[in-house]
């Protein structure tokens, strides 16, 4: 069983419902959505998609936050080293910054601006009349609908634009998972998108794009239920030599708090077009696992790429071989959870390191015990049974952690095991000659809410057969 989660984002090539079907039996297990290019038709449309094949899929939405997007013009715009190009403020322009139209005020001559992931680099000469005046440094087109990335200038645009407010509410009342917000940079940044999400469900995932996320990231760590290495703009925005650092240094500070990271952009990037990765691309996805990443991301790779099925079969392939050669560890630090669960996880790994298990079972609440163990890469493959269903496609996101509902509650703690490892054995989990280890943890009798006891048992499968 693959222990890498994917996440796929969701487009006009995944639509089809046999499209969408294949991606979820070859190994996605959270479908994405960009906001900057939904409206929420799109989201609802999606959400139905993915429910209607999956009841286990978590879904994202992705919100621009603070990231700068051009708009989407006619026609691609043919460019040339030192000529003029000028960038307007308003729709009457014919090209302008849509989602941060007052981009002017916060430039000054000799900004630097990086459009389409660095295809094109301008520098900015004049700006007058509410309108940036440039100079082109390289690049061939300017595409429509591209971001722009500033680096070294400071923008003033908000958290959230009025577009990203009314997406969370509609996923909100819709019952999405996740908000994965762009371009937070602070503290403050993730408590103005909470002041949003703060009374519902749905959790934060914060996307590190730029210097300043990357220098106030601790901070940001503790407010987040879970990070993005968003590489695409964080490469252009920090010199490109330090992403590889920068990406581990996130992965292992989010593993050592016990919150799930993705790893993201370009990570298949060839086969938008073509049906076989490079070689490069394949030592990418390896390496993210290797560093520690919970799950790995897809963006135009499923969404409007050629080959939306092949990239999952890819990306699954790369991880089950990967897996084979992590070796568990105690990781230090202290993690965001009550120290009971920490211990009991600990506990936990101890015992599988030490002992012939061959898989475990953790009844939790919302799954953090299960999340806090699986940090911990151990081999063994970790059935989490939780309260809600929300619950199930939130730990979809931590690596090595398969997650279900407990569909009933139990008089007492003979009976909760006895019920548990039946569901394991129905639903093929386990075999007759499996040794499973079973932890639990809940302070109140299961009268009172509750769905396990206290609990750390060894078990043999064939004693309840």
């Amino acid at each position: 069983m693959k222990k890498t989660k994917i996440v796929a984002t969701i487009g006009p090539s995944s639509w089809p419902i046999p499209v969408l079907r294949a991606m979820i039996k070859n190994g996605m297990n959270a479908a994405r959505v960009n906001g900057a290019f939904a409206d929420t038709a799109e989201l609802k449309k999606v959400a139905e998609l993915v429910r209607s094949t999956s009841t286990e899929v978590a879904l994202i939405l992705d919100i621009k936050g603070h990231e700068v997007r051009l708009n989407k013009f006619e026609e691609d715009i043919p460019i040339k080293q030192g000529e003029q190009f000028i960038i307007g403020s308003s729709p009457e322009d014919n090209v302008f910054p849509i989602t941060y139209p007052e981009l002017y005020k916060d430039l000054r001559i000799g900004s630097i601006l990086l459009i389409d992931d660095g295809e094109v680099e301008l520098v900015v000469t004049k700006i007058l009349n509410e309108k940036i005046y440039t100079k082109v440094l390289s690049g061939n087109f300017v595409k429509k609908g591209k971001s722009i990335n500033t680096p070294g200038t400071k923008l003033s645009n908000p958290s959230l634009t009025k577009r990203d407010i009314e997406q969370i509410e509609f996923c909100i009342n819709d019952r999405w998972d996740y908000v994965s917000a762009s371009f937070i940079r602070n503290i403050e940044d993730v408590k103005y998108v909470k002041k949003y999400t703060s009374k519902s469900h749905m959790k934060i995932i914060a996307k590190i794009e730029d210097g300043e996320g990357v220098k106030n990231f601790d901070e940001i760590l503790e407010e987040v239920e879970g990070v993005m290495v968003a590489r695409g703009d964080l490469g252009i925005e920090v010199p490109y030599e330090k992403l590889p650092l920068i990406q581990k240094e996130i992965i292992m500070k989010a593993n050592a708090k016990g919150k799930p990271v993705i790893t993201a952009t370009q990570m298949l990037e060839s086969m938008i077009e073509k049906p076989n990765p490079t070689r490069a691309e394949i030592s990418d996805i390896a390496n993210a696992i290797l560093d520690g990443t919970d799950a790995v991301m897809l963006s135009a790779e499923t969404s409007t790429g050629k080959h939306p099925v092949d990239t999952i079969k890819v990306m699954n392939k790369v991880a089950l071989e990967t897996e084979k050669f992590i070796k568990p560890e105690m990781i230090p630090g202290k993690p965001d959870a009550p120290e009971i669960t920490d211990s009991l996880a600990k506990a936990a790994f101890q015992v599988c390191s030490d002992l012939d298990i061959d898989s475990i079972i953790v009844v939790t609440r919302t799954g953090r015990a299960a999340r806090l163990l699986s940090r911990f890469r151990i081999k063994q493959p970790i059935f989490a049974f939780v309260s809600e269903d929300y619950f199930t496609r939130r730990i979809n996101l931590s690596s090595g952690v398969y997650c279900y509902k407990l569909p009933r509650k139990y008089k007492d703690r003979d009976h909760a095991l006895a019920g548990i490892v039946e569901i394991v054995i129905k639903k093929g989990l386990v075999k007759k000659n499996n040794k499973i280890l079973v932890i639990g943890n809940a302070s109140k009798a299961l009268e009172n809410d509750t769905y396990f006891p206290n609990i750390f048992e060894i078990v043999n499968i064939a004693d309840f057969l």
